[in-house]
């Protein structure tokens, strides 16, 4: 294949990466980048309902009603008394309290460990007399940095939000109007008469900690997988505050917390005993009872959680008229983006979810095998000593069907090896690539301009699309939902082209993780070319006097013949000098001047910047030097 043939490709890549756009169903009011809608508007999935506003009428959709009027006119907006709340002020207003165990990974990225939880307020205290008082309620941190890189001393840094008293007020004087939820509650502003004047500010302490602050996990074979170097994946550090919704861990409160949370939690509530502004940086918080919220039942969980996501009290999945994971796939996409950009909701939503299909597969397994399950744990013990293993076995298959679990990995690990037989027993060979596909998210101008397309259509300001402003690290996090689907798009883009032509690819197994250093997509890839030819004359090659180096020979010919892999680099490589203001990956190949010079100074810059490697955090490189 010549150089110009390879270009080709990597400009029909390209091409099919820069078509990529949104569409709108006019009927879910999902925007995706996956799905197709007809001229009328409508997506697939919505052609069967016959009626545009099936959603609205089902309360299936977030929309809110004047003065919780169905007669009214359903508006879609999330109006301005409920949109400007800090974190403090949302969580102030709440009739449900969730406990969601967060940590923050890095750039605004977080992650969640354990199961959450919804519990009751006080009523007599709180739920019926909003918002709550200083005094009756236990401390409130929200963390900015729960671990810096692995390896290095943590700084702790407690952030602790602004609490207006307006608009705290205005807040719930709005939903008892227009939220059917909150008509009954009683509102006292008294309560908020500790703060002096019309907001209160609390100030930020830094705490210094000998200890790391990461959990066990974090440095398991499993999660080895940390990312690239800092600079090679990043975006600058911005001065803004990424984590307005991170959400909380109860300090004090009765809610039971992990054994690592428990310690993380009690390094910082000794470090805030210790502190001299102890008194200054707590904020109201109610406690929780010890009775969690059956799920169950008809109480309507996540518009009590979040009203300002749901500030007409509908649309809750309570109200959806399909499978959750439905539910939960309409909010993710809704095309204001609202539930999209809260961490909270999301990783609450995704717990829910995966516990209800498990609950419910649960009662298929206990109906069909209760006639073959154990009394008691030592009748299990001697059925297994006798080589009865039969309930083992049904438990096993039934695991396999939770994703996440052991049983479920095991199963996709039984897959892959199945997938690699049968394409040895059909002749096309084992497979002879394995590629790691990485993101870039921070720099593709594809996201830059799909991120753009995606608040306009949310009818949201767009100054800030393009990479280097302030403020798009965390737009990029916002809206990592964009970039994961992009992602995919871009990899099966890819597959067709330069997968296809270049490397040969015919037959492929894909599977997409995230890392837990870095919190985004990437993908690893097994591949098997249609020529194998190379096989063929590397065994034939191991047959002779110093086979092995021959094959070492032949194997880099090939590679540098066909892919032009090599380790050679052009004179005053270790001179350029890459910024995340200058990175190749900024610019598309295809927009390069068409000259040898230029796309191979291209090709040196790119090189140094994503192929050089740097120790930092994420290095696996043991502290001693040895590798």
């Amino acid at each position: 294949m010549t150089m110009e043939e390879k270009y080709a490709s990597f400009i029909e890549f390209e091409k099919r990466c820069e078509a990529i756009c949104h569409s709108v169903c006019k009927c879910c009011h999902v925007v995706s980048l996956k799905q197709t809608v007809n001229k009328h508007g409508i997506c697939t999935s919505c052609t069967k309902h016959k009626d545009v506003d099936y959603f609205i009428k089902q309360d299936a959709l977030p929309v809110w009603y004047w003065k919780g009027n169905k007669s009214n006119k359903p508006r879609k907006n999330i109006p301005y008394e409920l949109w400007c709340l800090t974190t403090a002020e949302r969580m102030l207003i709440q009739r449900l309290s969730p406990i969601v165990p967060l940590h923050h990974i890095k750039n605004g990225l977080c992650g969640m460990k354990g199961h959450v939880c919804t519990f009751e307020q006080d009523i007599d205290k709180f739920v019926k007399t909003l918002p709550r008082t200083r005094n009756d309620t236990t401390l409130l941190r929200v963390i900015k940095t729960m671990k810096a890189e692995v390896g290095d001393v943590n700084t702790v840094s407690i952030k602790h939000f602004l609490v207006r008293k307006t608009e705290v007020c205005n807040a719930l004087l709005w939903l008892k109007e227009h939220n059917p939820l909150y008509f009954d509650i009683v509102i006292d502003m008294s309560n908020l008469d500790w703060i002096i004047g019309e907001e209160a500010m609390f100030e930020t302490t830094d705490i210094e900690s000998k200890e790391e602050l990461f959990t066990r996990s974090d440095m398991t074979k499993e999660n080895s997988d940390m990312g690239p170097a800092e600079h090679q994946a990043f975006a600058p550090e911005e001065d803004s505050d990424n984590v307005h919704q991170f959400g909380y861990l109860d300090q004090g409160g009765r809610a039971s917390l992990s054994h690592e949370d428990a310690e993380i939690n009690a390094t910082l509530q000794d470090a805030v005993t210790k502190s001299t502004k102890k008194n200054v940086i707590s904020v109201a918080f109610p406690e929780v009872s010890d009775v969690p919220v059956n799920e169950f039942s008809d109480k309507k969980i996540f518009a009590l959680s979040f009203p300002w996501l749901f500030p007409g009290g509908i649309g809750d999945v309570k109200d959806f008229p399909g499978y959750a994971s439905t539910w939960g796939r309409t909010l993710l996409f809704y095309e204001d983006g609202r539930f999209a950009k809260d961490h909270l909701f999301n990783f609450y939503a995704l717990n829910y979810i995966t516990r209800q299909r498990n609950a419910t597969s649960g009662r298929w397994f206990v109906k069909e095998f209760a006639k073959s399950c154990p009394d008691t744990l030592e009748e299990l013990h001697t059925r297994i000593a006798k080589g009865d293993t039969s309930f083992v076995n049904c438990i096993s298959y039934y695991n396999a069907r939770i994703k996440g679990s052991g049983p479920y990995w095991e199963k996709k690990r039984r897959e892959l090896y199945t997938w690699i037989n049968y394409h040895i027993g059909k002749g096309n060979g084992a497979p002879m690539y394995f590629m790691t596909l990485s993101c870039a998210e921070y720099y593709w101008a594809d996201i830059a301009k799909l991120i753009k397309q995606r608040l306009r259509i949310a009818g949201k300001d767009t100054s800030r699309c393009y990479p280097g402003a302030k403020g798009w690290a965390s737009l990029v996090n916002d809206y990592s939902i964009v970039v994961q689907e992009y992602f995919q798009l871009r990899t099966e883009a890819w597959l067709k082209t330069v997968g296809k032509d270049v490397f040969g690819i015919k037959h492929y197994w894909v599977r997409y993780e995230f890392a837990p250093g870095r919190g985004q997509i990437h993908a690893h890839l097994l591949a098997i070319p249609e020529d194998q030819t190379i096989y063929e004359l590397c065994y034939n090659d191991t047959k002779e006097l110093n086979g092995k180096a021959k094959r070492a020979e032949r194997m880099a010919a090939w590679a540098k013949a066909k892919f032009g892999l090599t380790a050679s680099v052009d004179d005053g490589f270790d001179d350029i000098e890459i910024s995340t203001k200058d990175s190749p990956t900024l610019k598309r190949f295809k927009d390069l001047p068409v000259d040898d010079e230029t796309r191979r100074h291209d090709c040196q810059r790119l090189m140094k910047a994503v192929q050089c490697h740097v120790c930092s955090g994420f290095c696996l490189r043991d502290r001693n030097g040895k590798k």
